[in-house]
Order: structure tokens, then C-alpha cells, then sequence
């Protein structure tokens, strides 16, 4: 949202886990450095920072144990403090659509407009008569002045904010071709919270953001198979405990994958109310959430077209090694937030 540079480390602060991923300047790109660390359960609740030392100590960690030097950060937000809407307003110059904007947000913003950021994009000039379409984002100011105190609390430097939806949606455009006419789902599936963004050649037509997650389906294991935390977060991501069966986990997931395939529906229903768009072609998931067992497979059924984990590395320069012991497969879903931030660098 604010600002450009050239080489940046793009942070994922997730409420499970903490990514950081570092890639080189220019157009040809390549990763030169990334770091995953736990987050302490409930640290983060539903995007809030609970415990601001538990955060802190899993980002110095990156920081320190995987050596990076750069300090400048483009950071990721999401949430209920965060709005992006697909906007209609009169046609004017990019100048004058700066100073109107304010006034267009009054009426698609439920906070005081004097406690936001706001920025925008016009993704179509030309729509209708004297018209022109606009991305309208925007994000609490104390949710922003929360995350960049954090930041230079570790001596770093947060020069650009952007939302998840678009960093997963600058993953997608980098590594895959964008068809004119062809509309994608981009599902980010985090431990609490699902970030789905519906794009149409190169630009969102509805982003949002629902507070469902792993966190629910590690949950659902510990009250109706009894597992401790570990136990059922291991389940999750197809490590069974000794002596349990897998009918009895079966359940579990089923019930799961059938919520957040609701989600995924009420989403696409809303895109089609509010834009008359119906016809969904692809999907592509991200996140850790995208790593669990059989989900792509029962999504695959449930919505009858193509869908498939989003590869951040398919056109990006790696060493194989980099990924040793986890392999890219598993690393880059997790890491498709953070690639994204850090493509902010170019």
C-alpha cells in the first residue's frame, strides 16, 4: 500500500506460524534466504496480537538464526480491520480520485474514516458512462501502528503494508498466465483464517476474509477424538497417533473440509450478487491449511473444476538444497504469503 524499494524481506506474521522470505532484486528472481517459526497458540486471536513478546521472540528468531541483513519489510495484514472493495466512481484523474476518495469511502467503510489508511487502485478507467472502477483499501490505523511498532521494536524498517489477498494474487500473476477472461479463486487457507480473493484478468473482483481455519479442524480433533494439541495438529497434517484409528479422524475431516467448502460457496455467491460474475474456471490454494491430507481432492468434487496448490517457485530461481529436509512442495504453499510481500522489491 505505501511506498516502493528494491530488496525487501516479505513477513508473514500468521497465527500459528511466522514466515519470512528474502529474494533478489531485479526482474529475474531468486530466493536467497526464508525462515518458518512457531507462534505460540493464541498469541494471535483472530488477527489480534494477544502476546506482543511471543510474536517478537518468533520474528527475532528468523531474524537471528537465518541471518538475514536486509532491513527494510513489507508486511502482510488481514481481517476484520482490513477492507478492499471493488468501487464505482466518477472518471477523474488519478490526482483528484486521490482527494475524492476519502469521500467514496464514507460509504463502503464501517469505521470512523479518521481512524483509517486508505489507498486504491483503478483497475478499469473506462467502465460505463463516465465511469471508472477502483480498489478501495482500507486498514485501521491501530492495527498499522501496532505491526510497524513491532517491527522497529527489532530494529526494523516496515516500508510497504500490503493485505494477503494481493500478496497471494502478485504469487499468482508472477508464476502462472493471466487469461483476459478467466476467473480464478485464490484460497489462502491459514490456521485462523481463510483468505479467498476472486481475480478476472489481472485484477480482484471480491476479496474477503473468514475467521475459519486449521485452528477449527485441530479443534474439532481434540473434542471429538480426545487428543491433546499436539496430537491433533499432527492429525491434521495426516500424522496419525499410534493406536488411533483413522474412521474415527475421518469424521473429523469431513465435517471440516464441508465448512470451509461453505465458506468457499458463500464467497463465490456473494461475487456473483454483487458483480453478476458466476463462473468460477480454477481454483488455487495456498497456506498451511492447503497441506492437510485429501482437501484438494475433496474440493476437486465439491466444486467440479480444476484446483491445485499454488506453486510461489514455479517461475523463481531456487536451490533444491535450500529446502532440505522439508522439500519445496511442502515449503512453498507456506511461504506463497511472504513470496508475495517480497515481490513488492521488484
Amino acid at each position: 500500500m505505501f511506498g516502493r524499494k528494491k530488496k525487501v524481506l516479505g513477513l508473514d506474521i500468521g497465527s500459528s506460524q511466522t514466515k519470512i522470505v528474502e529474494l533478489s532484486a531485479g526482474k529475474s528472481k531468486k530466493l536467497l534466504n526464508f525462515g518458518i517459526s512457531k507462534v505460540l497458540p493464541d498469541a494471535i486471536v483472530e488477527g489480534e496480537i494477544i502476546d506482543r513478546e511471543a510474536v517478537l521472540d518468533s520474528v527475532r528468531t528468523l531474524i537471528e538464526t537465518k541471518g538475514f541483513s536486509t532491513k527494510d519489510v513489507v508486511l502482510g495484514i488481514a481481517g476484520r480491520d482490513v477492507i478492499i472493495k471493488r468501487i464505482t466512481m466518477d472518471r477523474m484523474s488519478e490526482a483528484d480520485t486521490r482527494e475524492q476518495i476519502k469521500w467514496e469511502a464514507e460509504q463502503y467503510v464501517p469505521f470512523d474514516i479518521n481512524e483509517v489508511s486508505l489507498d486504491f487502485d483503478v483497475v478499469n478507467p473506462n467502465f460505463g458512462d463516465n465511469q471508472q472502477e477502483v480498489i478501495l483499501v482500507a486498514a485501521k490505523n491501530e492495527l498499522i501502528n501496532n505491526l510497524t511498532s513491532l517491527l522497529k521494536d527489532l530494529n526494523l524498517t516496515p516500508i510497504i503494508i500490503d493485505t494477503t489477498a494481493f500478496a497471494v494474487q502478485h504469487v499468482y500473476e508472477r508464476n502462472y498466465e493471466v487469461v483476459t477472461d478467466e476467473i480464478i479463486c485464490l484460497i489462502h487457507l491459514g490456521a485462523g483464517m481463510t483468505v479467498i480473493n476472486v481475480i478476472k484478468g489481472g485484477s480482484s473482483l471480491s476479496a474477503r476474509d473468514v475467521y475459519y481455519g486449521v485452528n477449527a479442524y485441530i479443534s474439532k480433533l481434540q473434542k471429538e477424538v480426545g487428543f491433546n494439541y499436539e496430537d491433533a495438529a499432527n492429525a491434521a497434517k495426516g500424522t496419525v497417533p499410534p493406536g488411533v484409528s483413522q474412521d474415527s479422524i475421518q469424521g473429523v475431516f469431513e465435517s471440516f473440509v464441508s465448512d470451509l467448502g461453505t465458506h468457499i460457496e458463500r464467497s463465490l455467491q456473494f461475487l456473483s450478487t454483487v458483480t453478476g460474475e458466476e463462473k468460477v474456471s480454477r481454483m488455487y490454494i495456498s497456506g498451511g491449511g492447503s497441506l492437510i491430507p485429501n482437501l484438494t481432492d475433496y474440493l476437486k468434487r465439491r466444486f467440479g473444476i480444476p484446483i491445485e496448490a499454488l506453486n510461489p517457485f514455479k517461475n523463481i530461481i531456487y536451490d533444491p538444497n535450500i529446502f532440505v529436509p522439508m522439500g519445496a512442495d511442502v515449503a512453498g504453499p507456506i511461504l506463497a504469503q511472504a513470496v508475495g510481500l517480497a515481490l513488492r522489491g521488484e
